[in-house]
């Protein structure tokens, strides 16, 4: 068996690429026949190459325009779907342009045998639209990075607060900053990484905004980290905030209550199954920015209750390892099922 994941290059930081790049890493430690092909232009004599090279094709879903485009070409391929996100049920999308995209969705899915979901949303919806599809869910591990201990005290009567996603509308940025807009008469300061360079006109409309409210002494970019960087932020942190109008899962979020961090998180992705509301942090619906202002002023002011949280925190993470074992299984099924 040889079996090939087919991905964009890994370089820029997004969760699917994290995802691929740690389950080829365990492949590699495993001595797994999965290889890493990455792909910048696929035409029908690549694809022929591949075929041929490859008893089992393992797509990336930011292949969607591509493979919804070759659908005859694919029904007879050995092909699986690595499905990190369903663009459709970004929110933020107007209603013709998700309609668009759920189009070129179900042509895609509907082109290759078997889909691996890395999320409970996503392996869901395509569940819904595809009740005879084989669909199995992997989602991600958590990094050996990530570990509660030692976390390191906040002394200073300023209250950090952390968020870990790119710079993009529908992580809920501009969400979060009119939240804290109304809480200037209190002591904070928001702190967040992640790429700033994905969307370059949100950055900007970002910034524009935190200088029009006066706030740009208290928010404080910290670049794209590794994930030992990321741990260690999180360690000198108070409060963890996810505004996000559309997740798949959150491995950031998994990652803070590792952390044992207090969260502050709106209700998408894995947060239902990783925050209790009231006793390891709060959930809101996404958008709703009075609701957030409010979380956000009662952890603020409540220093104990900011210590309960911490306490209460616990989730039972796997490791990467442990999403391997669940990912190879898949890919068995997969490869058995595209023999048949």
């Amino acid at each position: 068996m040889k079996i090939a994941l087919l991905h964009p290059p890994l370089g820029e930081t997004s969760g699917g690429n994290l995802y691929n790049r740690n389950i080829l890493h365990q492949a590699r430690l495993c001595r797994f026949p999965l290889h890493s092909v990455t792909v910048s232009a696929i035409d029908r004599e690549r694809l022929a190459e591949w075929q041929e090279n490859y008893e089992l094709l393992i797509w990336d879903s930011l292949f969607w325009q591509e493979l919804a485009g070759m659908v005859e070409t694919l029904k007879n391929s050995p092909g699986c779907l690595l499905c990190h996100y369903l663009p459709s049920l970004n929110p933020l999308v107007a209603a013709r342009d998700r309609a668009v995209r759920c189009e070129i969705e179900c042509r895609a899915i509907e082109s290759l045998r078997f889909v691996i979901a890395t999320g409970q949303v996503v392996f869901d919806e395509i569940q819904r639209r595809f009740p005879s599809k084989s669909v199995g869910l992997c989602e991600p591990g958590i990094d050996e990075a990530f570990k509660p201990e030692p976390v390191q005290k906040n002394t200073s009567t300023i209250v950090q607060f952390l968020t870990v996603a790119n710079l993009l509308p529908e992580k809920g940025y501009l969400d979060i900053l009119q939240a804290l807009a109304g809480l200037t008469e209190c002591s904070w300061q928001w702190h967040f990484c992640g790429s700033d360079s994905v969307n370059t006109e949100f950055t900007q409309c970002f910034w524009q905004s935190v200088g029009e409210l006066n706030l740009l002494d208290r928010i404080h970019y910290e670049g794209v980290l590794t994930s030992e960087q990321v741990a260690e932020l999180m360690r000198v942190s108070d409060v963890f905030v996810s505004a996000s109008h559309y997740e798949s899962y959150g491995i950031a979020l998994a990652e803070a209550v590792t952390m044992r961090l207090p969260i502050v998180a709106s209700e998408t992705g894995a947060a239902g199954q990783i925050v209790q509301h009231g006793v390891n942090g709060f959930l809101f619906v996404a958008g709703d920015v009075d609701a957030l202002r409010v979380h956000l002023a009662r952890l603020i002011s409540e220093s104990a209750l900011r210590r309960s949280f911490r306490g209460r925190q616990y989730f039972e993470n796997r490791s990467w390892g442990q999403s391997f074992t669940i990912f190879e299984r898949l890919c068995r099924e997969a490869f058995c099922l595209s023999s048949q």
